[in-house]
């Protein structure tokens, strides 16, 4: 259940972030975001993508807290089909 709202929640910053190709989220003391792949490389500036991805994770660990575990060492990138 956690992995479904994860994915939803993951494939939903993809279609806002259309530039976004992938990020990895590392845990140290806490989770953070590194990482960020983008194309075109003169898309928008990777802060912005990064606040819109902290964001997004924010939500669904405040909504989901379980959903934090499944967050640590991770790479999420588009699919392309």
């Amino acid at each position: 259940m956690q992995e479904d709202l994860l994915e939803a929640s993951v494939k939903a910053l993809f279609r806002r972030c259309p530039d976004l190709c992938g990020f990895t989220v590392e845990h140290v003391t806490k989770l953070c975001v590194s990482e960020i792949t983008i194309h075109p490389s003169d898309a928008a500036p990777q802060r912005n993508l990064r606040g819109e991805i902290v964001a997004a994770l924010a939500t669904l660990i405040e909504e989901f807290p379980e959903t934090g575990e499944l967050l640590r060492e991770r790479t999420f990138a588009r699919v392309f089909h």
